[in-house]
């Protein structure tokens, strides 16, 4: 493999604090983005996870890759900026298509990526409560409750135009129609009630996890030309929902949009690479521990996705394939449910 070269061109990616309803939700008051490198965070990510980042500043403070070269973004006071190189190139063809196959590769790549990740920043001191509020990483309240009916709600009342919110709207009651009656009303009773589903879940193992791993924010890298041996890395893009919470959230976000992936075959091939890259580092990941981190990332999904299930139902055109939708949302809001009962059960 020939070795990588730096492109000339570079991309400004300028930040404001709460700008837009996602950041809003997700109480990026301090620009996320920008704190995460600027702490040095980000400087620890695996070999196997390139950014694209080659400097970040704001009004106050400027850093840089330490294996980027030279260079100096703008200074923009009340806002921070991120300097990247343009990786047009090594993104995702097709991003929001599922890639075919029972567990195509590209997949099984970036599971192991993640997990390798995961287990870099397990249970890491830099991420209990203090750290995480002084870096701003995203609250686990905002992880499970970032799109909910209600969220969505109050932005629509504020008269936000962003074109998403009206369909997530219709994509709630489309997918509380479909769902059973009773795990219908036991997630919006999480919805309504989320401290003890929070309380559960952050008693649990929690890690650096990434938070938007989807089609548009992939890309594949070439091999460094420091380390051209160690072989292709995961381009991961948009570090703005970042938080401290179980890794199991990162490999379930996929069936957001990848929604024919067998979310069994996900988190069994996940769980495989996370139990061997934490033995690396002398750390075991019992049976009952996974069975609750599992739980977790179902029931995040199902409390952050169920909107696009519902929509791809309503959406698909009638047929096998939107019985098949239908089926698909169904079984998200009765695994959700389950998931909720038995961690408050433990």
């Amino acid at each position: 493999m020939g070795a990588a070269h730096w492109s000339a061109r570079r991309i400004v990616k300028v930040i404001a604090p709460l700008d837009g309803w996602l950041s809003v939700a997700s109480a990026d008051a301090h620009v996320r983005e920008f704190s995460l490198w600027s702490s040095g965070l980000l400087a620890d990510l695996p070999h196997s996870i390139g950014t694209g980042v080659v400097a970040w500043q704001n009004g106050r403070h400027a850093g840089r890759h330490a294996d980027m070269p030279a260079t100096t973004a703008s200074e923009t006071p009340a806002w921070s900026a991120l300097l990247m190189r343009d990786e047009t190139a090594r993104l995702w063809r097709r991003p929001l298509r599922t890639p075919p196959g029972r567990l195509p590769a590209a997949i099984f790549a970036l599971l192991d990526d993640l997990a390798q990740m995961h287990a870099r920043f397990w249970n890491d001191p830099r991420l209990d409560d203090a750290h995480a509020v002084a870096i701003g990483l995203t609250p686990l309240r905002a992880t499970l409750l970032l799109a909910s009916p209600t969220t969505i709600a109050e932005r629509l009342a504020l008269g936000d135009p962003n074109p998403y919110l009206p369909l997530a709207r219709d994509g709630w009651a489309a997918f509380f129609t479909l769902a059973d009656p009773a795990d219908a009303k036991t997630l919006q009773r999480a919805f309504a009630e989320p401290e003890p589903y929070i309380a559960a879940i952050a008693a649990l193992p929690c890690t650096l996890i990434h938070g938007d791993v989807w089609g548009p924010n992939l890309g594949r890298l070439p091999p460094t030309h420091t380390a051209p041996r160690q072989g292709h890395r995961t381009l991961l893009l948009d570090w703005a929902l970042t938080a401290a919470a179980p890794a199991t959230f990162d490999p379930l976000w996929f069936c957001g949009v990848w929604q024919t992936l067998s979310p069994q075959r996900l988190l069994g091939t996940y769980r495989a690479r996370l139990i061997r890259h934490l033995a690396a580092r002398g750390v075991a990941l019992p049976a009952s521990v996974w069975r609750s981190l599992a739980d977790a990332g179902y029931l995040r999904t199902a409390l952050t996705c169920g909107e696009a299930f519902g929509r791809a139902a309503r959406g698909t055109p009638a047929g096998a394939a939107r019985r098949q939708a239908e089926q698909r949302a169904r079984w998200w809001a009765a695994r959700g449910a389950q998931a909720a009962q038995r961690l408050l059960a433990v």
